[in-house]
């Protein structure tokens, strides 16, 4: 079983992000609350010397001279954690007669701060009051925060840590269950990632994988039937071959003559070139799966009515020997962005399409105009033109209507699928429907280029 690397990372990292914002902020309540304290401390020693200046004013004038109020002073102020000392004006420690008692001055906890304040600028001037005062509680309230910070934090980041991998184990749990799923998914088994939520993250994650799946199984079964497809095509006409070579080593012991030879190369070479023919056409097809439909960087500016033009003459000799006459309609001015090899192949399928299956008097027609902004080809024939419930297939791989099976047996069915995918490369649409002269009218409406500025 594997770690679980990605739960601990996040654990650690909690954890670790925890630490350091808490360690922060300990750092920085201890120096705002030691700063709490010194300023309240001060604040209490500078109360405890006003307390004792104020009761100097009040008694003075009772016990005239200021040695005898010290003294009296001293006997009744008596603080709990503080020494009162009083310096004579030069810096002479004044001793009273009244002492505060042994025992009281041990229990004022050391470590002591001795600060001083004028006694009374006007009655006593020169005079000092001198207070010791204790600073045990201050840095024993200090320690108690310290210690508090330093078992209170890792504590805190100890139960952080345990609920962080609780929480993340709970969260990754959507994502242990698809991995799981994935490892037993087996091709084309129409299995799939379960999704808890597929409105968060993973949902979506696990939702656009599933599609991922979806496409990846429709391209193994196209490829599949692709492959058999191919295979039934193919057998036919090597089967024919063979039969034929076959036959002429039974009769190996009869000497065949020119004429019987030649029959006999001319249907193999026949043959070969059906079978080099699809050959190319299962490539064009390969090519298509490899590319896809995606933009071409081949294309170029180009003008659809000359390239059709270009092409016609080559189409001439075979219209000539079928007895087809291929006459041009119209020869707009029609500028197009394309692949100019592409677009001569999509013209030739169209029309070898329509001198093989579909003319019938003898007429295929072509033309070539632009029209609200798009660039329309047509290539129409008067044949017996594709039954309605064949227009919606007529496009797909090795799919032959009737019809075309019983003029032509020699078809592979792959042409206009090659034509629609050419057509799909160049953003355009392209349909079949019935024709004028009574035959078929196959239509391709592809984008018209942007006017060169």
């Amino acid at each position: 079983m594997s770690r679980p690397r990605i739960r601990l990372r996040f654990t650690v990292l909690y954890a670790a992000t925890l630490l350091l914002v808490l360690v922060s902020a300990a750092t920085v309540l201890r120096f705002a609350l030691r700063a709490t304290l010194e300023r309240e401390f001060e604040e209490s020693v500078r109360a405890s010397a006003g307390l004792v200046t104020q009761f100097f004013r009040t008694e003075v004038n009772e016990y005239r001279t200021i040695d005898a109020t010290l003294t009296h002073i001293s006997g009744e102020l008596v603080f709990e954690d503080r020494i009162i000392r009083y310096r004579r004006p030069d810096g002479t420690l004044f001793r009273t007669r009244t002492r505060m008692p042994r025992a009281q001055v041990k229990s004022i906890a050391t470590p002591l701060q001795s600060v001083r304040f004028p006694l009374d600028p006007d009655l006593a001037p020169g005079w000092q009051v001198e207070v010791d005062a204790s600073l045990a509680n201050m840095q024993g309230l200090q320690g108690r925060i310290d210690r508090w910070f330093l078992f209170g934090i890792p504590l805190l980041v100890l139960a952080a840590a345990i609920a962080g991998w609780w929480l993340t184990g709970r969260t990754l749990e959507p994502v242990r269950r698809m991995a799981a799923a994935a490892a037993r998914i087996a091709p084309a088994s129409g299995a799939r990632l379960p999704i808890s939520d597929p409105d968060d993250e993973l949902g979506r994650l696990g939702t656009r994988f599933n599609a991922l799946l979806d496409r990846l199984d429709g391209a193994l079964t196209q490829q599949r039937q692709f492959l058999a497809d191919a295979a039934h095509e193919l057998r036919t006409p090597i089967a024919r071959m063979r039969a034929r070579v076959e036959l002429a080593l039974l009769s190996a012991a009869h000497v065949p003559t020119v004429a019987e030879r030649e029959d006999i190369l001319s249907a193999l070479d026949c043959e070969l070139r059906a079978v080099t023919h699809q050959v190319d056409e299962l490539l064009q097809l390969a090519r298509a799966d490899a590319t896809g439909d995606e933009v071409m960087t081949n294309a170029s500016r180009l003008f659809l009515d000359d390239l059709i033009a270009d092409e016609i003459p080559r189409w001439q000799p075979q219209a000539q020997q079928l007895g087809v006459r291929l006459e041009v309609n119209a020869l707009e001015e029609t500028p197009i962005e394309g692949d100019a090899t592409l677009l001569a192949r999509l013209c030739g399928v169209l029309v070898d399409n329509a001198l093989r299956y579909g003319a019938v008097a003898g007429t295929v027609r072509l033309s070539v105009r632009p029209q609200n902004g798009r660039a329309i080809f047509t290539v129409e024939d008067d044949g017996p033109g594709v039954a309605t419930e064949d227009r919606g297939r007529i496009f797909d791989r090795f799919y032959r209507a009737e019809s075309a099976r019983h003029r032509r047996a020699d078809g592979s069915g792959l042409g206009l699928a090659i034509a629609a995918w050419i057509v799909r490369r160049h953003a355009g649409d392209i349909l079949v429907d019935r024709s004028d002269l009574g035959g078929a009218r196959f239509t391709v409406a592809l984008p018209l280029a942007v006017p060169a500025t």
